[in-house]
């Protein structure tokens, strides 16, 4: 038994320091803020959402104040779960981007100012998340996606709140068939859409989080 255990531990450290290893940007932004927000994801269950944004976190923020001429961001954060989903098994870390809107987006923004269908822009270019609940129904969804809980961390610039799954970028050609392929069509007369595609050394990202999330689940039975 403890033979295994240390196993699992070695296993444990290689997978860390892969992960740790991986390139990032912004890595000179505020760390203790930073910290603070992980932190919070992390004690409210959500370990994998909080390993990703511990190495993402100051490139996206960043990304979106200067790009998108907000000074709020709101990001959904997904439960542990849905990084074993058999749909993206291996989930690309620009998927991460689908999961950030540049702009302030509080419970009651959806009770009050977002009806069933409102579209959402997010940095994933040309492709918003959508409103997929009545305001009378007591829940809010995008996408088919619940919000489990409001507000894990909020501040002057971040709001973050959980969700029961990773959202899906092809949730909208679903809805809207037509009018994704008229985007498409727009977008190849001059630059080409944004593919969900990123480098091979991104790609490892949320892979390796998953894994970690998995070793620390056998570990701790």
């Amino acid at each position: 038994m403890a033979s295994s255990r240390f196993q699992f531990s070695f296993f444990l450290f290689l997978l860390l320091s892969i992960f740790t290893t991986l390139p990032t940007e912004g890595a000179t932004g505020d760390h203790a803020k930073v910290e603070k927000i992980v932190k919070a994801i992390s004690n409210a269950g959500y370990s994998a959402m909080s390993l990703t944004l511990e190495m993402t976190l100051t490139t996206l923020v960043s990304s979106a104040l200067n790009n998108k001429n907000t000074t709020i961001v709101t990001i959904f954060a997904p439960q542990d779960k849905s990084f074993f989903s058999l749909k993206y098994p291996q989930p690309p870390l620009t998927l991460l981007d689908y999961h950030v809107a540049p702009m302030k987006l509080e419970r009651e923004d959806f009770e009050s100012s977002l009806p069933l269908g409102s579209k959402i822009d997010t940095l994933l270019h040309v492709h918003p998340l959508v409103v997929s609940t009545l305001r009378r129904e007591g829940i809010v969804s995008i996408n088919n996606v619940k919000i489990k809980q409001w507000d894990i961390y909020k501040d002057e610039h971040i709001i973050i709140h959980g969700v029961e799954d990773l959202f899906d970028p092809a949730y909208q050609t679903i809805l809207h068939p037509c009018e994704d392929a008229s985007n498409n069509s727009n977008e190849s007369s001059g630059a080409t859409e944004e593919s969900i595609e990123v480098p091979k050394d991104e790609n490892l990202v949320l892979p390796v989080i998953a894994l970690v999330i998995l070793v620390m689940a056998v570990m701790a039975s």
